[in-house]
């Protein structure tokens, strides 16, 4: 049985082909909220003590992005077997 899915292709930033980022959503609204997390800025807190002044970058959901980060991400539709 074929359905409809939306996924997420983008460009590595070494420059090389397109690759579909891993994920299959049912809806483009799903993808597209998914989109928005993924190109989202890391989170800040001010830094206290000996750090006072600095940034400090906390572990967040795009570190652990498989690859080298993301250019120009586009949602794709296709149809795949069920």
């Amino acid at each position: 049985m074929k359905v409809i899915r939306y996924m997420i292709r983008a460009t590595g930033n070494s420059g090389q082909e397109r690759r579909v980022l891993p994920g299959e959503y049912k809806t483009k609204k799903e993808a597209e909220k998914k989109l928005k997390q993924i190109l989202s800025p890391g989170k800040v807190r001010k830094g206290t003590g000996y750090m006072k002044g600095k940034k400090i970058y906390l572990t967040s959901y795009r570190d652990t992005q498989s690859g080298i980060g993301i250019n120009n991400p586009r949602i794709i539709k296709r149809k795949v077997f069920r």
